[in-house]
């Protein structure tokens, strides 16, 4: 299978050549004393290496990967996740002992296998990149019969794929700049059901707990259908599978692969016992039914614990829309969970004694105050961040929020040091991505940085559309980058993007304050601007916006509603009396024609020079 089809693609310049960059993640294989081997017996060598080879090919296609490189004794596959490609590794190895097992000593194939994840380039239909190149250094670095990750794979499945993790260390590989941290799977380990044990420690370092930094987690069961029809079981698992992928892009949640979960079909499942084989603390479950062509989907969200029902919701449509029906479901699904989540961990943080608050806690009742929008409570949100930071440095997640607090204080004209909060934000923003550089929402900050602050648009873009690779449900990775390609002169992609970001976040204090803003502005680059003015008053309803009061002045103006924009224009002094078109121009994102018409647009409203 090709990886990434639905990705954009980037055209090599100056040339008509497509070059295209795509996240994977890659695994290397190779045979151990292959050159012995044919030393020993060419003949048979090359018959027995030629089935195994043809057998892991399979095991490959059947994990959704695709073989781009092949050599005698190895070969180089990418695969949509890391999840698959270690989940294929390990189904590897066991077959391969299996097969082993009934061999003498000199007829046994003996294998190793490295895995990296990240952005790889694909070229004249050559894959290339620094992360294959670090992939087939790190199969090389590896034992016999050992399966060597990366940090960045390591990362994405500690929680999701049962087996040993051992902490190898940090490695200088063969032509590779930087040094590598390398974790390795137990050779005893194997694709099991099992839970995730603890990761082991090979060197003097600290041993690694993954479930020291407590999230709340979530596993998909298995909806039900009618026993009789058996499409509607391929729609359910297809819609559960869907469901998974876009809640693994929410940030702070842990989702259970739904291999771990397929064995909990029924009409009445344990909840008390998922929870307590899984370790999760919510429970999404739902139902098919077909009447002729109509289709109806329940879904509801359980505390597995209390039982108690959180939220619940029904979808209706026709079965010859069936698979946009699997979209529409899967990103609705994932875009309301997330705040219903969020509001009971909140609670559950806020009963907790002082001296027992987490770093997690912390953040959480930081984000309480951060959602209220206004100066003091930006100032009691940035110490609860600073006393999570304090508590755990290497924690993303406030680091993300700390990057995300300045960078709205300074959208909104509050800030008292705009250039030290400018820095503040670019080095939480910096640091979180470094922490966890497959979090979607700290590359969403990040990526907005280089957009607002630094007005280097084609690189927010990008890292902006890494954000939106990692977690397809981040609302606000999506009206981000509505707002870049906006400043870029791109309206209908900045519409496009707007409308997919107020999408996945119809409602809580983001919908306002980004995503009916960013609707907004797409629209006003757009020229149109009744509909610009119609999503800017609907932003402004929920509170008060500085960037939104001049979108909604500029609009009314170019819609020649002079009196309404005169009136807004006075909201924007009253909030921000020193305001002054000379300063805002160095401020703004916008550039070169755009923003002298938008400034001059700004000027006709009554806001002064």
């Amino acid at each position: 299978m090709v990886v990434g089809d639905n990705r954009p693609e980037a055209t090599a310049r100056g040339s008509g050549q497509k070059l295209v960059r795509r996240l994977a993640a890659v695994l290397a294989w190779d045979i151990v004393g292959y050159s012995a081997m044919m030393g020993r017996n060419e003949e048979g060598t090359h018959r027995r290496v030629g089935v195994e080879v043809k057998r892991i090919a399979k095991d490959i296609e059947r994990t959704r990967g695709r073989i781009f490189s092949f050599a005698g004794d190895g070969l180089m596959a990418e695969f949509p996740s890391a999840v698959e490609a270690v989940k294929c590794a390990l189904r590897i190895r066991a077959e391969t002992r299996k097969r082993n097992a009934r061999l003498p000593t000199k007829e046994k194939i003996r294998f190793r296998i490295g895995i990296n994840s990240g952005e790889i380039i694909v070229h004249n239909g050559r894959t290339g990149g620094n992360v294959v190149n670090v992939t087939a250094r790190l199969e090389q670095a590896a034992d016999a019969d050992s399966i060597y990750l990366s940090r960045a794979v390591f990362d994405q499945v500690k929680r999701t794929v049962p087996a040993d993790y051992i902490w190898v260390g940090e490695r200088r590989l063969k032509n590779i700049r930087e040094s590598i941290t390398i974790y390795m799977i137990s050779p005893d380990a194997c694709a099991s059901g099992e839970p995730v044990p603890a990761v082991h420690d090979l060197t003097s370092a600290p041993r690694v707990d993954v479930d020291a930094d407590y999230r709340p987690s979530l596993a998909v069961l298995p909806f039900r259908t009618a026993e009789a029809e058996q499409a509607d079981a391929y729609f359910a698992e297809g819609m559960v599978d869907d469901i998974v992928r876009m809640l693994g892009g929410l940030k702070d949640l842990i989702v259970v692969s739904r291999t771990s979960t397929m064995g909990y079909a029924g009409a009445a499942p344990d909840l008390q016992k998922i929870s307590r084989e899984l370790n999760v603390s919510y429970v999404l479950r739902g139902s098919v039914r077909r009447v002729d062509d109509h289709v109806r989907i329940a879904v509801e969200l359980v505390d597995a614990n209390t039982h108690q029902l959180i939220w619940a919701d029904r979808f209706d449509g026709h079965t010859a829309d069936i698979f946009d029906l699997q979209d529409r479901i899967a990103l609705r699904t994932a875009s309301l969970i997330a705040p219903y989540v969020r509001e009971r961990e909140l609670r559950r943080a806020s009963y907790k004694d002082r001296n027992t608050l987490t770093a997690y806690d912390l953040t959480l009742q930081a984000l309480d105050q951060l959602y209220v929008r206004d100066p003091s409570a930006l100032s009691r949100a940035q110490d609860l961040l600073k006393r999570a930071i304090g508590l755990d440095s290497h924690y993303p997640t406030a680091l993300t929020h700390l990057a995300y607090l300045q960078l709205f204080r300074i959208g909104q004209g509050w800030s008292l040091n705009e250039h030290a909060d400018r820095l503040a934000a670019a080095e939480a923003a910096q640091l979180a991505v470094q922490r966890d550089h497959n979090d979607a929402l700290a590359l969403a900050i990040h990526g907005h940085l280089h957009g607002f602050l630094h007005k280097e648009h084609e690189a927010a873009l990008a890292i902006l559309e890494q954000a939106i690779a990692i977690g397809p449900s981040c609302a606000l990775a999506w009206s981000f980058s509505s707002y870049v390609c906006g400043w870029m002169g791109e309206p209908a992609a900045a519409v496009e993007r707007a409308r997919q970001g107020l999408r996945l976040s119809p409602i809580g204090p983001d919908a306002g304050c980004w995503h009916e803003h960013a609707l907004s502005q797409a629209h006003y680059m757009a020229g149109e601007y009744d509909e610009a003015i119609v999503w800017a008053n609907r932003a402004a309803s929920h509170g008060r916006q500085l960037s939104n009061l001049r979108c909604l002045a500029a609009s009314l103006v170019a819609a020649d509603r002079l009196a309404e924009a005169r009136t807004v224009a006075l909201q924007i002094i009253r909030a921000k009396p020193d305001f002054r078109l000379k300063a805002y121009r160095s401020q703004t994102p916008l550039r070169g024609p755009i923003s002298d018409l938008f400034i001059e647009r700004l000027r006709r409203a009554g806001l002064p020079d």
